[in-house]
């Protein structure tokens, strides 16, 4: 099998079959992969033009599964211009081939970590310290919400596809809906001393440990909201996103996103953490 792949793949990664993509469409040009590779990570862009269409653009998930397994790319970058049901199947199979995947977004070079790095380190370090003081510490209220799950017949976990730091896609956790289908919301506001909304998402602390997520940062965009983001505001896709974040305050300003990035510091993070929070 490995051998007939290395066969009819094409390692050099120039145009192939493009008159047989142009006949399985028709004549009419869809969006087709462009793909190039360079320093071990794999580019896939859109072709404009029929001879530019790689042979994956006519080729089924499978193929494309056992390409990308003997690909020599260790990172992929993506258009959007995809859209999300193509998106996901690379972001499947790239996950499951441990490959890095990214959406291709112009660079935003004004971020904090660029401006402060000694203070974007320790920020980083300490997300990962109360990440990991926050799992112990609530781990009964972990436990009481996946028996929960559990007692109510639903999966314990929702995973969905999110935007990260650089435009890096990954699993987003959360805990399905905490509230049964005859519940009243307003007698249940509070458990284990923080809102209910906040207890859902504790996974998500898992998303911090992994370095894909902070406490505090942009709100997080899941990948079918990415794809229709305007070109204005994709340089927000560069930043890290947060569990929480200026977004949650309840006297947000217009562009609160904005100008969390901009004017950033750990007393800014401290604060919204415990406004928003508890």
């Amino acid at each position: 099998m490995k051998e007939k792949l290395l066969e009819s793949v094409n390692w050099d990664y120039q145009v192939t079959n493009a008159e047989e993509y142009a006949f399985k469409h028709s004549g009419q040009m869809y969006p087709g992969y462009k793909i190039k590779l360079r320093l071990g990570q794999l580019l896939v862009r859109q072709g404009s033009i029929a001879e530019e269409i790689h042979l994956l653009s006519s080729r089924n998930e499978q193929f494309l599964t056992e390409w990308l397994q003997y690909s020599e790319a260790h990172l992929v970058r993506i258009d959007p211009v995809f859209g999300e049901c193509k998106l996901k199947t690379w972001a499947k199979l790239c996950k499951g081939f441990d490959k890095k995947i990214f959406l291709w977004i112009p660079r935003h070079r004004e971020l904090p970590e660029y401006r402060y790095p000694i203070l974007w380190l320790l920020k980083l370090l300490l997300d990962w310290i109360i990440a990991f003081v926050l799992l112990i510490i609530l781990s009964p209220a972990l436990g009481a919400i996946a028996l929960k799950s559990i007692y109510l017949k639903k999966a314990i976990f929702t995973e969905q596809w999110c935007v990260g730091k650089q435009g890096e896609l990954f699993l987003l956790y959360n805990f399905q809906d905490l509230q049964q289908p005859n519940d009243n919301s307003k007698q249940l506001p509070r458990k284990f001393g923080m809102r209910k909304s906040n207890l859902e998402k504790l996974p998500q602390l898992f998303n911090v440990l992994k370095g894909e997520m902070s406490l505090v940062g942009r709100q997080p965009i899941m990948l079918h909201d990415a794809i229709k983001i305007s070109s204005e505001s994709k340089n927000l896709l560069n930043a890290l996103p947060g569990i929480t974040g200026a977004w949650q305050l309840k006297d947000k300003i217009d562009n609160c996103e904005q100008s969390y990035i901009k004017s950033w510091s750990l007393s800014q993070d401290l604060k919204i953490l415990l406004l928003t929070m508890f």
